[in-house]
């Protein structure tokens, strides 16, 4: 086969753009610390780079979503433990109140106190998180509770959930579940009753059917702090298991993807020393035309 000088130039030219590549490659893996960018570098390990990346930024949702629903159970705890210590008064004032032996003094001074349990109750039901009624359930727009009486509809009494990694977990607390009794009555008609009881001296009024109102509610408020408890231990038991797939998630990424930053240093060396004697060798083997010789 006849070699040509065009040839020989072509063949020089091509060898040295193909060791610019691979300068250019390498240069690519130390600013990106990446061994495999493009599916071009490696499918297999692209696309289950790719894999482990989708499924990362869904366990930082999930994480989000957690810390979110945290917040929430941390008011919740706070708040109904103040509710049920508020209930816990109340039914003293109306166990004080149900002695017969209180005067019209007396009786008025525990009704004045339980107006003001009452105005701290309905402070209590609108309490708020980020603008939102915790107590509102699917209505977390309006006040759960003015002046005394409950403004959540009952088609709203829907508990809040959360989905993390497959699990549902229903953490919300309505004002249905600490405010309302099951005969329909709720926390703020039977203060009102009690106040009335006592003005008018009902005292078996208050120990035959308030005072069992209140412990009922007490029951039930009590029975929802558990739950909340409960909830806090999930939500960090979930927490944790996240991080810790998170963490291995990211090993298992960095290992599949980065680069050896110690041997693409050493090819890289290798590589500018390569296009330095190519360079070299195209001086000498590819010819001088008249352009060279223009001035």
């Amino acid at each position: 086969m006849r070699i040509t000088n065009g040839m020989i130039n072509e063949r020089t030219l091509f060898n040295i753009q193909h060791s610019l590549y691979r300068i250019s490659k390498l240069h690519d893996k130390l600013s990106s610390g990446k061994e495999v960018s493009y599916p071009s570098d490696d499918a297999v390990v692209a696309t289950r780079a790719s894999n482990i990346s989708s499924r990362m930024r869904e366990l930082k949702q999930f994480k989000r979503n957690v810390e979110h629903t945290q917040n929430f159970v941390n008011i919740y705890d706070s708040t109904i433990q103040e509710l049920t210590n508020v209930y816990h008064r109340i039914k003293e004032l109306i166990v004080r109140g149900a002695n017969g032996t209180n005067d019209a003094a007396e009786r008025e001074a525990i009704a004045s106190e339980l107006e003001k349990l009452k105005e701290h109750l309905e402070d209590i039901a609108n309490t708020q998180l980020g603008g939102e009624y915790i107590f509102g359930g699917a209505r977390s727009d309006l006040k759960p509770v003015e002046n005394g009486k409950i403004q959540t509809p009952p088609d709203a009494n829907i508990k809040r959930k959360v989905n993390a990694m497959g699990f549902t977990i229903e953490y919300g607390v309505t004002v249905y579940d600490v405010f309302k009794l099951e005969n329909g009555k709720d926390a703020f008609t039977v203060i009102d009753d009690a106040i009335n009881a006592l003005r008018e001296g009902n005292s078996l009024k208050l120990s035959n059917i308030t005072l069992k109102e209140v412990n009922l509610l007490e029951s039930s408020t009590m029975e929802v702090f558990a739950q909340i408890g409960a909830n806090s231990r999930t939500l960090e038991l979930v927490s944790s298991r996240l991080t810790d797939i998170d963490t291995f998630m990211t090993e298992y990424l960095s290992k599949e993807q980065d680069a050896d930053l110690t041997k693409v240093l050493t090819d890289l060396s290798m590589q500018q020393s390569v296009l330095q004697a190519a360079l070299k060798s195209a001086a000498q083997v590819l010819q001088k035309t008249l352009v060279d010789f223009v001035s």
